[in-house]
């Protein structure tokens, strides 16, 4: 029985974790965006995402 449900767990917490990056990778992509609206508000110039860089 342990050895079933070891390889679930550990399926179960790398989906958690890819999930979890996912998220933090949204949140920090979304800060970023909107970091870049606010300068164009206020008239400065923006920066280039690293990753279109």
């Amino acid at each position: 029985m342990t050895q079933q449900i070891q390889p679930s767990l550990t399926q179960v917490t790398a989906q958690q974790l890819q999930a979890v990056m996912a998220g933090i990778m949204a949140v920090w992509v979304g800060a970023f965006v909107l970091s870049q609206v606010i300068k164009v508000f206020k008239g400065e110039v923006i920066e280039k995402p690293p990753l279109l860089g």
